[in-house]
């Protein structure tokens, strides 16, 4: 019997050989246990946007805790850690490097800011770890010719994309406008410039432009030379602080435009801060209101209300740290129980039309497009509270 215990013992050694080799051939996917999903987010904390840092985390987690609560995704719970980069790119390059080497993130969620994400491409390639739902609504987000697009899953409509619409807009109420835009000088501001050079081909007209640099807190220079030059409707490209200065600096100064808004000044501490200034403001955005009908929009406000928070923070940052969130679980869900990062990408790939429970437009993404969303609806300032003015305008 001793050939045959020989034989016996082989075919054990070399399925055992096999399966080592097997289970060495399946590294441990980064950031993920039998228990946890680890994620990384990148805010300003402590930097000209530190209102939101708070506003936007805290959204993600009302969602992360609820969905944990459940049980979690596959029977793992969802951990999200948070650096600080101060609305600075090469400090949001710093901050991505330690989640990955040290944290050992799976993968990044959120981060905010056009310049933070842009400066983030190499990093992305370097580790092939995905970045969902970046909180900026560039268009560059979804730009094949950038480095690292495949790793960049786009939740909004593109800046470019809602500057069109609100020279269409302006145009529509007024034959005779005479349009001006005031905009960061970043790469927010570009992008925003991008679909003001399309619209003005479109339209065969000259935007009148006025920049100014990020953190600024006088218009007063760029205000007045719109109201030198005659514009009857001026569009914002700025995040809450901007509107409510350029919007009571024109006051100040009896000119009275119709202020258009692109997305990130749709927050409703805009139309608190600018009062009656602010009075009729349209801006584009590119989902529900957090006060809608929409389910999602009734499950934040239930959890918000649990959650036992300053009602303050109650409001569309907080709404869309919520909204991406739903993005993120909906990916992981379908990424499957044995979670890589190449899963997550063919998950996310797999989108079509979906509404986050009604919150969104419809999000749909592919092998080659990563855009997300298209459309946007416009909301406007009336009497202190916000409505939505249109159907969705793509």
């Amino acid at each position: 019997g001793g050939s045959v215990m020989k034989i016996r013992n082989f075919l054990l050694l070399t399925l055992l050989v096999t399966l080592f080799l097997g289970c060495a051939g399946r590294e441990p996917t980064p950031g993920v246990t039998d228990t946890e999903i680890l994620i990384g987010n990148i805010q300003d904390l402590s930097g000209p946007m530190k209102e939101l840092g708070m506003a936007l985390p805290h959204g993600s987690n009302l969602y992360f805790n609820y969905i944990n609560g459940k049980g979690g995704i596959h029977g793992r719970k969802i951990k999200m850690i948070i650096e600080d980069h101060q609305y600075n790119p090469q400090k949001a390059v710093a901050a991505a490097k330690k989640l990955v080497e040290q944290n050992q993130v799976f993968c990044f969620y959120q981060v905010i800011g056009t310049s933070p994400c842009e400066a983030l491409r190499p990093t992305l390639e370097e580790y092939e770890i995905p970045l969902i739902a970046p909180a900026t609504q560039s268009g560059t987000m979804s730009d094949r010719s950038r480095r690292g697009w495949k790793y960049i899953f786009h939740t909004d409509t593109g800046y470019d994309k809602q500057a069109n619409i609100l020279v269409d807009y302006a145009y529509e109420q007024n034959g005779d406008a005479k349009v001006g835009v005031i905009y960061q000088d970043d790469d927010y501001g570009a992008n925003v410039l991008k679909g003001i050079a399309e619209a003005e081909e479109r339209h065969g007209i000259t935007v009148q432009k006025e920049a100014y640099q990020r953190g600024a807190t006088d218009f007063a220079g760029q205000v007045m030379n719109l109201l030198k030059g005659g514009t009857t409707h001026v569009i914002i490209g700025g995040v809450v602080r901007e509107p409510i200065i350029v919007m009571k600096t024109a006051a100040a100064m009896s000119y009275a435009p119709q202020f258009l808004g692109i997305s990130p000044t749709m927050d409703h501490r805009v139309a608190l801060g600018a009062g009656k200034e602010g009075e009729g403001f349209i801006v584009a955005n590119f989902a529900q209101l957090y006060n809608s009908d929409a389910e999602g929009a009734k499950l934040y406000r239930e959890l918000f209300e649990n959650s036992g928070t300053d009602p303050k923070v109650m409001g569309m940052y907080n709404f869309y740290g919520f909204m991406t969130a739903m993005v993120l679980v909906e990916g992981l869900e379908r990424a499957g129980k044995r979670l890589t990062r190449a899963r997550l990408i063919r998950a996310m790939e797999g989108f079509k039309n979906w509404d986050g429970m009604g919150v969104f437009p419809g999000i749909s993404y592919g092998p080659s497009d990563r855009a997300g969303t298209e459309s946007v609806v416009l909301v406007a300032n009336r009497g202190g509270t916000q409505q939505i003015i249109s159907d969705w305008i793509e």
